[in-house]
């Protein structure tokens, strides 16, 4: 179960994904091992979207889409943004395996390891 469905986000298994969110998870899915994307940077390469709109499409991320590394997008500042302290811990957890370091505030060098 993707991480994310333990707090009540997510969409059913029986429902598929929209257009604009299979081209999302196909822009998330070019995100270089050991690099990271804001949520803008990605809604502006895909036609009708917003920053708003990418996180609702990671959020609703079902079992099959597991291997899209959604945990590569973060805010334009630098931060995780999520609405659940333990998917916190566990992207950054992922993120630093992936050889991402954070600053003493919390933050990734968008400049260092920006795609």
């Amino acid at each position: 179960m993707h991480p994310l469905h333990k707090h009540g986000y997510g969409i059913q298994m029986s429902q598929k994904p929209s257009g604009i969110f299979k081209k999302i998870y196909q822009i998330v899915n070019s995100i270089p091992y050991g690099h990271v994307a804001t949520y803008g940077q990605v809604a502006q390469m895909v036609p009708i979207s917003s920053a708003r709109v990418v996180g609702f499409a990671l959020a609703s991320l079902t079992d099959s889409e597991e291997n899209i590394p959604w945990h590569r997008v973060i805010n334009r500042d630098g931060e995780i943004s999520s609405r659940h302290p333990d998917d916190v811990i566990l992207q950054r957890e992922l993120l630093i395996a992936e050889g991402i370091e954070f600053d003493s505030s919390g933050k990734v060098d968008l400049s260092r390891f920006g795609w």
